[in-house]
C-alpha cells in the first residue's frame, strides 16, 4: 500500500515538472502544497547504474514556477530561469540563462505588461547587461482579441508586424506577417469544421 501511494506520487511529481504546466498539473501542485520538485533520472550505462539530478523547480502559494534549474547529464547547471508574477497571476518578469551557451538571445530578461482585462500588452526583452534589445507592443478589440503585435528593436525601430483577423464566432480566421516596410511575409489562414 505504501509502496503504491510512493509511486503514484512520484508518478504525479515527474508530470508536473515539464516546462509548461498544463491545468490540471497546476491545480495538483497547489491542492498537495508542492513548494518544490527534484527530478532525479537513473540511467544504465556500460553496466553501471547512476544517480543524477536533472531538474529542480519551485513553486509559490498559487502553483506557479517561480524558479527552474536544469542539469546536464555530468550533473553541472545547463540552463536556469526565474519568474516573477502580480497578484492576478500573470507573469511579469522572466531571466533565462543557459551556462553552457553564450548567446545573449537565451541569457535574457524579460518584463511583461497587462491592460485591465489581463490581455498582455507589451514584452520588453533585455540582455544580460540591461541593454533593451526587443519591445513588442500588444492591441486587442473590445471582446479581448488580439488585433495586432508590433515588433520593435533596441532602437525603436518596427523589425515586424503581426496581424490577426477573426470569424463571426471570435475564431482566428487570419495570422499576417509583415516585414518593417509593410510588406507581406506569410498568411496564414485557419478553417474550421463543426
Amino acid at each position: 500500500m505504501v509502496r503504491t501511494i510512493f509511486i503514484l506520487l512520484f508518478s504525479i511529481f515527474i508530470t508536473i515538472t515539464s516546462f509548461s504546466q498544463s491545468k490540471k498539473e497546476k491545480k495538483a501542485i497547489k491542492m498537495y502544497g508542492i513548494k518544490s520538485v527534484t527530478e532525479m533520472v537513473t540511467e544504465n550505462m556500460n553496466g553501471k547504474e547512476t544517480t543524477r539530478k536533472d531538474s529542480y523547480t519551485i513553486y509559490d502559494k498559487n502553483a506557479n514556477k517561480t524558479y527552474y534549474e536544469e542539469y546536464k547529464k555530468d550533473g553541472t547547471l545547463k540552463h536556469k530561469e526565474s519568474t516573477k508574477y502580480d497578484t492576478k497571476g500573470n507573469k511579469i518578469e522572466e531571466t533565462n540563462y543557459d551556462i553552457a551557451d553564450s548567446n545573449p538571445e537565451k541569457n535574457n530578461k524579460k518584463t511583461f505588461k497587462y491592460d485591465s482585462e489581463n490581455n498582455k500588452t507589451e514584452v520588453s526583452e533585455f540582455d544580460v547587461t540591461g541593454n533593451l534589445t526587443k519591445k513588442t507592443i500588444c492591441n486587442y478589440n473590445r471582446t479581448n482579441e488580439k488585433v495586432s503585435e508590433v515588433e520593435y528593436n533596441g532602437t525603436g525601430k518596427i523589425t515586424k508586424k503581426t496581424i490577426y483577423a477573426y470569424d463571426s464566432k471570435g475564431l482566428k480566421a487570419i495570422k499576417k506577417e509583415l516585414d518593417a516596410n509593410d510588406k507581406v511575409i506569410s498568411t496564414k489562414t485557419y478553417k474550421y469544421e463543426f
